[in-house]
């Protein structure tokens, strides 16, 4: 049996959870002052415009990073391995889930790697 693969661990996306999370409150927010009359309407504008452009930004940055990280983990530990190989090394009782679901999605893309999230 084949030893264990190292950790699939991608980056955390805290960031962009945040950035998700905090602008619909901001915008909410937002459309509460400008309906009681404390801000005017193109202020409104301006913050629902930052809001997205920080969401967009932040999930892009989020993106650019995993897709690098699953680049650096197929370049450094599976390219080079034969399919039989992956497949015994994710069976192997020390595999972590997350390790065995990215390798298997590697292997059913015929060891072709796709952006996260896209399916085989």
């Amino acid at each position: 049996m084949s030893a264990p693969l190292p950790p699939y661990e991608p980056p955390a996306g805290k960031r962009a959870a945040v950035a998700a999370g905090a602008a619909p409150v901001l915008v909410l927010l937002t459309f509460v002052l400008i309906v009681t009359g404390l801000i005017q309407v193109d202020t409104g504008f301006a913050a629902f415009a930052a809001c997205t452009v920080w969401v967009v930004y932040e999930m892009h940055d989020f993106q650019k990073h995993i897709d690098g990280y699953n680049q650096g983990y197929v370049d450094a530990h599976l390219a080079w391995r034969s399919a039989a190989t992956l497949q015994a090394s994710i069976a192997h009782p020390a595999a972590l889930p997350a390790t065995r679901e990215f390798v298997g999605r590697y292997l059913a893309a015929e060891r072709v790697l796709l952006r996260d999230g896209q399916l085989p």
